[in-house]
């Protein structure tokens, strides 16, 4: 697949639970791509993550479509969907510790999760998980996989989800507000991770975020969702500099400054 074919094209989508919550959705995501989806509380963004992922029974589709690596997933059965959906994505809960067993080793959950997709290789296990590892910057791997998530940070918990979506090879990964629920300290250094697996390692990204400083920091496009629709769409410097929809000149106004660059530290305004 070229850089320029999407690994994720979506076209028309509404969902929602009882009621519509999204609706007309379209956009595409280029290999090594990183979409934030901003907005207010409440307006739909972890809804579309969930549709996205078809791992929750209680969205429902009723309009649209998906392609994931060029299959139409509104073809598959829901389990086969569900089961595809989970060998190419990966998710970073806004809830670090939402994405494992808390009282499980994390070497434990690694292995399972990787037979269950059938790509765990005994004899390459450790070195893998400590390449994957290697690649956040951590070099104590055994460690890290000897011990169990309520006993490490929240931010080693989402590092920890990075590498499971390394070692399974996923190619995109959607997080739901993934520096909301750490400490400031640590924000930017989680930022500068998820940049890099793009940028190294070619993931595609969703970012679901309020933060609009985040963004500015992290994607190469935004989508701003208002009322359940993309009201703004298009590549970051433009949505930011040049907005065309009132809400997001409002979100804007929210934000101290954007004028970062590549260097800088986007922390002095994250909230």
């Amino acid at each position: 697949m070229s850089e320029n074919t999407p690994v994720l094209a979506v076209s028309g989508l509404c969902a929602g639970y009882r009621s519509t919550v999204i609706s007309d959705i379209t956009f595409s995501l280029r290999p090594g791509e990183i979409l934030c989806v901003a907005g207010e509380s409440g307006c739909g963004k972890s809804t579309l993550l969930k549709a996205l992922m078809g791992v929750d029974d209680a969205v429902h589709i009723t309009a649209g479509e998906i392609r994931l690596l060029g299959q139409s997933l509104s073809a598959l059965p829901v389990r086969e969907r569900q089961r595809f959906c989970c060998a190419r994505m990966g998710m970073i809960f806004q809830n670090p510790g939402a994405s494992f067993d808390p009282i499980r080793p994390y070497g434990a959950q690694f292995r399972e999760t990787l037979k269950s997709h059938g790509k765990y290789r005994k004899a390459r296990f450790a070195a893998d998980a400590a390449a994957a590892f290697a690649k956040l910057g951590l070099t104590d791997s055994a460690r890290i996989l000897a011990s169990r998530p309520y006993e490490l940070s929240g931010g080693m918990n989402q590092r920890a989800a990075m590498a499971l979506a390394l070692l399974l090879e996923q190619r995109i990964l959607l997080s739901d507000e993934p520096t909301s629920a750490l400490d400031a300290a640590v924000r930017l250094q989680a930022a500068r991770e998820l940049k890099k697996l793009s940028r190294e390692d070619g993931i595609a990204q969703i970012v679901v975020t309020h933060d609009l400083a985040l963004a500015r920091f992290l994607s190469d496009s935004i989508a701003v969702l208002h009322g359940g629709r993309f009201v703004e769409y298009g590549d970051t410097e433009t949505v930011l500099h040049a907005p065309g929809h009132p809400y997001t000149k409002e979100l804007l106004q929210a934000v101290p400054r954007l004028e970062c660059s590549e260097g800088a530290c986007p922390c002095a305004y994250w909230r």
